[in-house]
């Protein structure tokens, strides 16, 4: 397919051109031919273009080189190099004394492919019909015709010159039909006429210029619409995503004195009772443990929502040191053991001896302590197996239960702040453990992954470098 790419005719009253061009050029004299065909195969040398002038009287082979030499100086070194041919009429219409219209129409074709391949942009050509005669004419027309349905879809640029002497009326009409446009002087000023079918073209391509430039417009201001409502909503977003922060911030610090209270009068509570040893002490304990269990709870998420607020400010501060990993979660197992009993899980231990690492004890310790409670919670009173082991210059904790699973749909939103797997009416908390959790591993230089299907359980996996290299 032919390039849409402008290229320069050299004669100013037509400009440039698109490639697949086919144009007559009506003379009167050899200086109407040579002012008309002289710039034009100089803006094709000057082009990079293969250029083929097939000449007739009034102008021969040697008179247009004559008249080239003197716009293109070098002109005998690209006669050499067979950048341009100029030929008689009868070695390329008549050669053998006759020639079939489609033989010709092959022979622009295949100059057409040589040139491409020897890396010229394309194919510049012009024939004289001033050797036509009259008995010919009907032939010549078909012939221009089919030139004309062909060349539009290569890259080629053909301007065919008729002299206007030779022309009789109605063959100037055939001349104008077969041609996309004209060229003609007129009192010493070059015109171009156009066929009424390239006029029509030029209108509808000009409204379709205009529409499309409307359409631009109005779908330009549509999207600055929707960038700047986008921009707007973002902000508002964004406001009232701080403000959430803000008072996440200021009722987590309110709720930490009053619960801190609380737990130690609980304590105080239990403690007093469980001295006096009587029936009432007896009664009573069940009913501490439940009210210990839920400040417990309370603790936790009010915990939760200060870590949120400092992760989300950038306030997070680890303080790293040894830790030995198999000792953290031996001690968080104990410390959940009546959890996993009231859940009727079964807790199998697989733990390599002396892994260390430099972490942060207290946030190492609440990852594993989120990672054990869903696996309470989500665990159906299966067992829950917990292995911790190294790989390479890393220690690995793996928690796997036997629980309800997770959805390909839910893992990928999982570990975000306030998602959930599952309906929060059937399973309590605030869907920030695991966000939490993801935050302080990725602080520790590590990554955290889950691999689960419903109906399946699911594996939490967290891998941490024994030496993070934090700044």
């Amino acid at each position: 397919m032919r390039s849409l790419t402008l290229v320069p005719s050299g004669i100013p009253a037509i400009g440039d051109i698109p490639w697949g061009s086919h144009f007559c050029n009506f003379y009167a004299t050899a200086e109407d031919l040579t002012d008309s065909l002289v710039p034009y195969f100089k803006a094709g040398l000057e082009h990079n273009e293969h250029c083929l002038w097939v000449t007739s009287e009034p102008l021969g082979v040697e008179d247009s080189k004559a008249a080239l030499r003197t716009a293109v100086p070098r002109l005998e070194e690209y006669l050499r190099e067979g950048r341009i041919d100029i030929v008689d009429h009868r070695e390329w219409y008549l050669r053998g004394g006759s020639k079939l219209a489609e033989e010709v129409l092959q022979g622009w074709m295949d100059r057409k492919g040589q040139a491409l391949a020897r890396g010229f942009s394309g194919l510049r050509i012009s024939g004289n019909t001033a050797w036509l005669e009259a008995k010919d004419w009907k032939d010549f027309t078909d012939y221009e015709t089919r030139v004309n349905e062909t060349f539009r879809q290569h890259e080629i640029l053909a301007m065919c010159s008729y002299c206007l002497h030779r022309c009789e009326p109605m063959g100037i009409l055939d001349v104008v039909r077969n041609h996309q446009f004209a060229v003609a002087r007129r009192e010493g000023t070059w015109e171009v006429l156009e066929s009424a079918s390239l006029k029509l073209a030029k209108e509808e391509l000009c409204r379709l210029n205009e529409e499309l430039e409307r359409r631009v417009v109005e779908r330009t201001a549509a999207l600055e619409a929707a960038l700047q409502e986008r921009a707007h909503a973002e902000q508002e977003a964004l406001a009232a995503v701080r403000i959430r922060d803000e008072f996440l911030s200021m009722a987590s610090h309110e709720l930490k004195t009053p619960l801190t209270s609380l737990q130690l009068q609980l304590g105080l509570l239990k403690s007093g009772v469980m001295a006096s040893g009587d029936g009432v002490a007896r009664k009573l304990s069940p009913k501490l443990q439940t009210l210990e269990r839920q400040v417990t709870r309370l603790n936790a998420l009010n915990n939760s929502l200060l870590d949120v607020t400092a992760l989300s400010t950038g306030k997070l501060r680890l303080e790293l040191q040894p830790v030995e990993l198999g000792a953290l979660v031996r001690e968080a197992v104990e410390r959940l053991e009546p959890d996993f009993a009231r859940a009727g899980c079964e807790v199998r231990l697989e733990l390599v001896e002396e892994l260390q690492g430099r972490w942060d004890p207290m946030r190492l310790e609440q990852i594993v302590v989120n990672l054990l409670t869903n696996a309470i919670k989500y665990g159906l009173g299966k067992p829950v197996h917990i292995q911790v082991q190294r790989r390479g210059e890393s220690a690995v904790l793996a928690v796997r239960d036997q629980g309800i699973g997770i959805s390909s749909e839910a893992q990928e939103r999982l570990f975000r702040k306030f998602e959930r797997a599952v309906p929060s009416q059937h399973y309590g908390g605030l869907g920030l453990g695991l966000y939490i959790s993801r935050t302080l591993v990725e602080a520790m230089q590590g990554a955290i992954q889950v691999d689960s299907q419903p109906g399946h359980g699911a594996i939490f996996t967290v891998t941490l470098p024994c030496e993070p290299a934090l700044h």
